[in-house]
């Protein structure tokens, strides 16, 4: 097939997980025999199946907002971007959507209007961001409305996906409560690449266990928590180090946790990595003795890093939410605190350090799951699927935009 991937980002520009995993799809696609195209946005320069010709309303990094004149503009740029793409490249068989967050939805409407699939996968909670329900303020539905008339690239309203692939229930539960006009789909969990994260032998946690924490520095993820249990290890008796590997969109967040690590008298035993390529994540998991893996988000899509550790033959230490709730609670893969409170990390941490046979069933059930239910593989292929189902269906014919479009300058 002809797949294009349709994304507001790609590496080298990363957010977070969800951009390694865009690129992820696209290599497996690839490897699997198909010719895979990316449209994104970004600079000039990468590889030549990726084309970056979009535009964002709002950089990522700047506080998000209703943005409307920039919407419509941004719409404008995209739309012509999408028709320019058709022309230029030829139609694909099939379009993957992942996020259009802070990009808007004109691109799903040129493919509409030439008549090309598209199936959209949700990760998180993109969708809400362009989707009112009834149960919002007189206000708030009447900007909807508004956009739905004069800036639709900020509206559902019309579009309709051959498919959609939720991450999670508990994403999909969200999404659809918030009154976007998507259909039900189906939930595929997704994946780590078992070829790069790959389990160390088993061994014990050290005496002065080392902990990692891995992703973005962020309120939602809770890393403040995380220097709080460090301090309440020590006083269970543990005396554990922790390092970051993750940076901050705000430098001043960043800064206001190294303040909270010197007030809690933990400065000498937190490291700070930054970003690190993903390349070299499975050397910080190999030396760790535990990972942390914290969240907040109601609408928390899977979460990769803990996958990553787990794969890596790591034991997890884990306060959930969402999707990665789900996971964790259903497959038993991790130690679960019942609330995102630093007494209760450290509760579990303590009990896990006391107890190596403890450690070695937490580890050796972890990597049967995630060897069973979580590999990129097997998410690629379930996505693969669809993706062939979508571009079998009959396309509707071709609407007159995409004559009077394709002979635009």
């Amino acid at each position: 097939m002809k797949i294009l991937i349709l994304s507001n980002l790609y590496p080298p520009d990363i957010l977070g997980g969800y951009e390694l995993l865009a690129r992820d799809i696209a290599e497996e696609l690839a490897r699997c025999g198909h010719t895979v195209r990316v449209l994104t946005t970004g600079g000039p320069g990468g590889p030549g199946n990726v084309t970056r010709s979009l535009r964002l309303a709002r950089p990522f990094g700047r506080p998000a907002g209703r943005d409307r004149l920039r919407h419509l503009w941004a719409g404008l740029v995209n739309r012509a971007a999408m028709w320019r793409y058709l022309r230029t490249q030829g139609r694909p068989d099939v379009v993957l959507v992942m996020s259009l967050r802070r990009l808007g939805l004109a691109p799903l409407r040129v493919l509409q209007e030439a008549g090309v699939p598209f199936v959209l996968t949700v990760h998180d909670d993109w969708p809400v961001a362009f989707g009112v329900g009834q149960a919002a303020g007189l206000h708030t539905r009447m900007g909807h409305w508004l956009d739905e008339v004069l800036i639709p690239t900020r509206s559902w309203c019309g579009i309709t996906p051959a498919s959609v692939v939720y991450l999670s229930r508990a994403v999909r539960g969200s999404v659809r409560a918030a009154g976007v006009p998507l259909p039900p789909g189906e939930v595929r969990p997704q994946g780590v690449d078992l070829s790069l994260f790959t389990p160390r032998p088993f061994r014990p946690m050290r005496p002065e266990p080392r902990l990692l924490f891995v992703g973005r520095l962020h309120p939602s993820k809770a890393p403040e928590v995380a220097l709080e249990a460090l301090s309440e290890l020590e006083r269970r008796g543990v005396t554990a180090s922790l390092t970051f590997a993750g940076e901050a969109d705000a430098p001043e967040y960043r800064e206001a946790l190294q303040r909270r690590a010197r007030a809690l008298g933990l400065e000498e035993r937190v490291t700070w990595a930054g970003q690190v390529p993903r390349e070299r994540l499975p050397l910080l998991y190999w030396e760790a003795d535990a990972l942390l893996f914290l969240s907040r988000l109601a609408h928390e899509g899977q979460g990769l890093t803990y996958l990553e550790a787990m794969a890596c033959g790591v034991p997890v230490v884990a306060s959930p939410s969402g999707g990665a709730r789900e996971f964790l609670e259903r497959h038993a893969a991790a130690r679960l605190a019942p609330a995102c409170r630093s007494g209760f990390l450290a509760d579990e941490l303590a009990s896990l350090h006391r107890a190596p046979e403890a450690q070695e069933a937490l580890v050796t059930r972890a990597l049967g799951i995630v060897r069973a239910h979580a590999s990129l593989e097997t998410y690629v292929q379930g996505l693969e699927d669809v993706l062939r189902q979508a571009a079998r269906r009959q396309a509707p014919e071709p609407s007159r935009n995409e004559t009077h479009e394709a002979h635009t300058p």
